[in-house]
């Protein structure tokens, strides 16, 4: 990999209906990276024409996709490829970084002689008024959220995925892609400080504080439940080539899941 002032980072945002304040601290945070980077927001059939006029590359989708924001994730992914970017960062609507986000990824990526195909990252959690939770993320070797990857081009063969994997899983999309890169054996470097702002309306986050969930918090356990559902009831005839596909058995993903 080049050194790191001169690796060309693409920032990847799938965004749906998210209210613009959230969506505004989203795009103030990358601009603010201490790393330059081109900042994708790829609309999944919602656009928010106030982004035309800002310094971002805006795509318009036609429809939305009902996939947590994989199928736009892909389109930006791929977009970033082809324009000959050295890496792709995700960030959701709702998420935000710290300054030094991707020159941190990007300080990891380059301590390793040999080099690396993914950086991961650590996230905080925080309630919808900004203020911080006292919730540890999970460990860095069993999950990366979606907001936590930088992907390096030794890696890019695995970005068709948000778009390949059966639509069902996307609502754990990014553990399969975590699984789909160890399958590969990539090589994987870590980021051991929390340096991406996660917005929990996770409803068990607030209950095991002790807290009222705030208006709007959701379950993710029935949508889990009904993916499972979904790929036991295949036929191995179709769970194959899934299988094949993902580089791993995806029935090992629904022993356990959380936010």
């Amino acid at each position: 990999m080049a050194g790191p002032s001169a690796v060309r980072v693409a920032v990847v945002t799938a965004y749906y209906r998210e209210d613009r304040a959230d969506l505004q601290r989203c795009l103030d945070s990358v601009a603010a990276q201490t790393h330059p980077c081109t900042h994708f927001l790829v609309s999944d059939g919602h656009p928010q024409d106030f982004l035309d006029a800002l310094p971002v590359r805006h795509v318009k989708l036609g429809v939305a996709h009902g996939d947590y924001g994989d199928t736009p994730r892909a389109v930006g992914s791929l977009l970033a490829v082809r324009e000959d970017f050295d890496a792709v960062a995700y960030l959701d609507a709702d998420n935000f970084y710290l300054a030094d986000h991707v020159r941190g990824m990007l300080d990891a990526a380059a301590a390793h002689a040999e080099g690396f195909d993914v950086i991961t990252a650590r996230r905080f959690f925080v309630r919808p008024d900004g203020s911080r939770m006292p919730i540890a993320d999970e460990p860095y070797q069993q999950h990366a959220d979606t907001s936590c990857y930088l992907v390096l081009r030794g890696a890019f063969p695995l970005l068709p995925l948000w778009a390949l994997m059966p639509r069902p899983f996307s609502v754990i999309g990014d553990r399969v892609f975590w699984r789909a890169i160890l399958a590969r054996g990539l090589r994987v470097g870590h980021l051991p400080r929390e340096t991406v702002g996660y917005r929990s309306l996770w409803k068990a986050q607030y209950e095991a504080l002790g807290e009222i969930p705030p208006p709007g918090a959701k379950e993710l356990g029935p949508d889990i439940l009904a993916a499972a559902r979904w790929w036991f009831a295949r036929p191995e005839t179709e769970r194959a080539p899934v299988t094949r596909l993902l580089g791993f058995d995806p029935g090992s993903l629904f022993v356990r899941n959380t936010p």
